[in-house]
């Protein structure tokens, strides 16, 4: 098996959620961060056994020493190598772990109906994190009322701290008036454009318009939505 580029940069994006993973049967990769704020599944064009692995960072730099790694599965282990035949053969023998000691999701999330959505562009989602890192502000506000959206990147406990703010939508079909509240380090994200849906569960849908994966990622308690 050869491992596309695509699937590979899921993989760098899902090590940044949770160090290890447990690869299921099939074409659908999944994750979830230890605190259970953050889960992600993708769909890849490989066809996966069943296996686990400790340290996702250290597997993909395992895969970067071989020039065009092929990987070959066994029971325990995966044999990776590359197509030279001869002097210049490279291979790794990488063995897998105990999926008993790997955080991985135990059952798929069920989206409740959510009373917002909205697309965020890639570029919008580069200006919330250059206005995270600029201003040292650790949350996103999306918030509405009567159907005009706004996001802003703030300090909810600090009434004086500076704030950016970016108006979204002046029509919206959501009409209620809301404040949802995401911690901007929980926003793991491929690059892309994302349609977002919110419920007033304080649970969160990004769905990447570029690539099949979505991410579920709660809000903070303080949100809230007025019905």
């Amino acid at each position: 098996m050869n491992i596309s580029n695509e699937t590979l940069e899921v993989l760098k994006n899902f090590s940044s959620i949770n160090p290890n993973i447990v690869f299921e049967p099939g074409q659908k990769l999944k994750t979830i961060s230890e605190a259970k704020n953050i889960m992600a599944i993708a769909e890849t064009v490989e066809d996966f056994p069943e296996f686990g692995i400790y340290d996702l960072n250290e597997f993909l730099s395992v895969l970067n020493l071989i020039d065009s790694p092929s990987l070959a599965f066994e029971t325990n282990l995966v044999n990776i190598e590359n197509a030279t035949t001869g002097p210049g053969k490279t291979s790794v023998k990488y063995f897998f772990s105990d999926k008993e000691i790997l955080t991985t999701p135990q059952k798929d999330i069920t989206m409740p109906d959510a009373e917002f959505g909205i697309e965020l562009t890639a570029d919008k989602l580069s200006q919330i994190r250059k206005a995270a890192a600029v201003l040292g502000h650790s949350e996103l506000s999306i918030s509405g009322n009567d159907g005009i959206v706004k996001l802003s990147v703030l300090d909810t406990k600090d009434s004086s701290a500076n704030v950016f703010d970016m108006d979204l939508d002046a029509d919206n079909a959501c009409k209620n008036e809301f404040n949802f509240i995401i911690n901007i380090p929980n926003l793991k994200l491929l690059e892309g454009d994302y349609y977002v849906t919110i419920s007033s569960k304080l649970i969160s849908q990004w769905s990447n318009s570029n690539y099949p994966i979505t991410y579920f990622i709660a809000l903070e308690k303080s949100s809230n939505f007025h019905v």
